[in-house]
């Protein structure tokens, strides 16, 4: 195990490392018993907080600072000197480490930017209250009871992931055009897109940036769309929903003549959807978090799961329930019941509607 270890760390040593704004210096690595501890000056901007994380490939699998059993200066770490990441190897490879494993640093600041163009947020780690209060006269069975959920930090999409982006991809997508609106705009979030197309798009942006992407989980989403507040909407009055998302409003209803629902009683100057981040953001900076696309998710949907929620990064994943995937979030076609930050929905994978898109989580 020692002589592997050592054999390891002449490859850690020799492989790239990845930096962004943030910059680390005076890297060395030394084994400590099961441990391999890193060592790095940190140097930032104003000195100014990153966000540092490892990730390590082998032939088989990628392990990314979620998947890894580490402590100390990892995540949202202070620029300084002398900063120590603590890996317990045995943990991760009690077998020994892979002889071709190939190991990466990624230090990134808290608001990145990838190759792309696209605009990533660092949500620090937190809990929070998750699900529909028992007195929501809109919540439905399936998003009680409110139970207390934990996460850990993880960079999120600023903005839903647009045609543009989407189209580097597959340049044959066309989110749509009718007589009342245009949909495939370059600007405008991608829809049309399926949770399926979804994960062959996050598997070319692996193989274009060597950076993970993935869904967010439920519990990651409404963390994020949430920022902190309690309430289910960012508004107080009715009227002033439309500076904050897309919705069925008073300028959708005059277009579209929707006998089922009442529209918001305000203008947000649009019919279908709308160039992202045209609204106000939420507090941590996330824009359309409600209204404009509905998002799909990582999670498969289960009418119980807040029953048996665990406490920290919960996730739901069974096929042998069901195979559909949960899908959060308002969009510009939404009623009141479904533009709330706990309302939940649900469709099959390979489902393309033009009220769905996505946003991206980058694992650190």
């Amino acid at each position: 195990m020692i002589r592997q270890i050592f054999i390891f760390i002449t490859i850690l040593c020799g492989f790239p490392f990845y930096v962004h704004a943030a910059q680390y210096s005076n890297y060395s690595a030394q084994i400590d018993g099961n441990y391999i501890v890193f060592y790095y000056d940190l140097l930032t901007q104003n000195n100014k907080q990153a966000v540092v994380g490892l990730q390590i490939r082998t032939k088989k699998r990628i392990y990314t600072t979620r998947s890894l059993h580490l402590s100390g200066d990892v995540g949202l770490v202070n620029s300084g000197k002398n900063r120590k990441i603590y890996w317990d190897v045995s943990k991760d490879f009690p077998n020994g480490t892979p002889k071709d494993a190939k190991w990466s640093l990624r230090v990134r600041d808290r608001n990145y930017k990838n190759v792309f163009g696209m605009e990533f947020v660092y949500i620090p780690k937190g809990c929070y209250l998750m699900g529909a209060d028992k007195d929501d006269a809109y919540a439905k069975k399936d998003e009680k009871p409110q139970h207390k959920v934990c996460v850990d930090g993880f960079f999120i999409g600023r903005y839903e992931v647009t045609n543009k982006q989407f189209k580097l991809f597959d340049p044959t997508h066309n989110s749509g055009v009718n007589k009342q609106y245009d949909l495939s705009k370059d600007n405008y979030p991608v829809i049309n897109v399926s949770w399926d197309n979804i994960h062959k798009y996050t598997k070319w942006l692996y193989v274009q940036t060597k950076e993970m992407y993935r869904l967010p989980t439920e519990a990651e989403w409404e963390y994020a769309a949430r920022a902190g507040i309690k309430e289910d909407v960012y508004w107080d009055k009715e009227q002033d929903a439309c500076k904050y998302g897309n919705f069925y409003d008073l300028d959708s209803n005059k277009k579209i003549d929707s006998s089922f629902q009442k529209p918001f009683n305000c203008h947000d100057g649009y019919v279908g959807t709308a160039p992202v981040g045209k609204f106000l953001p939420n507090r941590f900076g996330l824009y359309d978090m409600l209204g404009n696309a509905a998002e799909w998710c990582y999670d498969t949907y289960y009418a119980k799961a807040y029953s048996i929620s665990k406490l920290n990064n919960p996730v739901y994943i069974n096929p042998q329930v069901s195979l559909a995937k949960s899908v959060r979030g308002g969009n510009w076609y939404s009623p009141k019941k479904y533009a709330r930050l706990s309302a939940r929905s649900n469709y099959m994978p390979g489902l393309i509607t033009d009220f769905i898109g996505f946003r991206l989580v980058l694992e650190p």
